[in-house]
């Protein structure tokens, strides 16, 4: 009989130190991509707050812009106190930028109360055909005149459904600039164009030229132009742009009256690119009172031009040096 071989050992040892060889390995190698997915979302989460905080200073400048404009229109020395006609001020910090525009609602073209040749003025501006500048301008009409008789080309409600939509004209005036989108034949392009020269705050016929921004006083020069008109007034204005010193530059200048309304755009932009945008509308409730405007409409995330694009900087009016009222606000 022969003997019985025995297997030694030492084989079935290496091949448990192999397989825990390879557990450890693969146990490393999960704690590694571990490590990593928790280091790159660290890394994420860092900068998504970093994001956050800059879109909130951002946000804080610009807010402090709105209140700036308010500030700064009370002033009684008039060498002070800034202009309404659309100049575009800069401030400039350190890490950041804020730039603020005003226009007072006075020196536009009231949606509610202008006449049909100040509308279609405005219209031309950003219609080149004329048969929509007429539809567009008689569905205006329409809208805001109390009867349902239908203008030629204009928009009564059975023109709205016709066009299948669920509503129709108003028959009274314009409660807000947003509402003119409704208007038959109005589109996104057209109403981006025109809303920096309208408002439904003024209540006047006329435009006050001596508040009137030099776009809008270029467009009114033009549509004249057109039609054979000569207005000298509206001429001289336009001649005063290239002129800061004329006596007419001087009076835009001149105190605000009580229920005056403004339009008060300010932007800010850090350095890192994170950048905010804020749109008031104001009314000046006097600047006896112990809150001297009233707020009556505020947007974010600004449409149309920003006050960053190259087609301001003839407007800017730098005020970095010589502005000394950070310890005052």
């Amino acid at each position: 009989m022969s003997p019985k071989i025995h297997k030694p050992q030492r084989s079935k040892s290496r091949n448990q130190g192999g397989m825990a060889l390879v557990i450890v390995i693969w146990i490393l190698t999960l704690l590694s991509l571990m490590a990593g997915s928790f280091a790159m979302s660290m890394r994420r989460e860092t900068s998504v707050s970093s994001a956050i905080k800059n879109n909130a200073e951002a946000q804080a400048l610009a807010e402090s812009g709105i209140m700036l404009a308010e500030f700064m229109l009370t002033q009684p020395d008039p060498r002070q106190r800034w202009l309404a006609n659309g100049s575009v001020y800069r401030l400039e910090r350190e890490e950041s930028e804020i730039r603020i525009r005003i226009f007072s609602e006075s020196g536009k073209v009231d949606i509610n109360a202008a006449d049909e040749a100040l509308l279609a003025a405005v219209l031309k501006s950003a219609v080149d055909d004329d048969w929509q500048q007429r539809q567009l301008l008689n569905a205006i009409l329409d809208w805001r005149d109390a009867d349902d008789d239908t203008r030629t080309q204009g928009a009564e409600r059975r023109q709205y459904q016709q066009a299948g939509l669920s509503y129709g004209p108003a028959n009274s005036g314009f409660q807000s600039l947003e509402e003119l989108q409704l208007v038959l034949g109005m589109t996104e392009r057209i109403f981006n164009a025109i809303q920096p020269w309208i408002t439904v705050y003024s209540g006047q016929a006329q435009v006050n030229q001596d508040q009137a921004s030099p776009e809008l006083l270029a467009i009114l020069a033009e549509d004249l132009k057109q039609r054979n008109i000569q207005d000298a007034s509206l001429q001289q204005h336009l001649d005063a742009v290239n002129n800061p010193d004329s006596d007419i530059m001087d009076s835009e200048q001149s105190a605000i009256g009580e229920n005056q309304a403004f339009t008060i755009i300010a932007e800010a932009r850090l350095h890192d690119e994170a950048a905010s945008g804020l749109e008031a509308v104001v009314k000046s409730q006097g600047i006896e009172n112990p809150l001297p405007f009233e707020t009556l409409d505020w947007k974010q995330n600004l449409t149309g031009l920003s006050l960053f694009d190259e087609e301001m900087e003839n407007s800017i009016i730098t005020i970095q040096d010589e502005f000394r009222y950070d310890d005052r606000i």
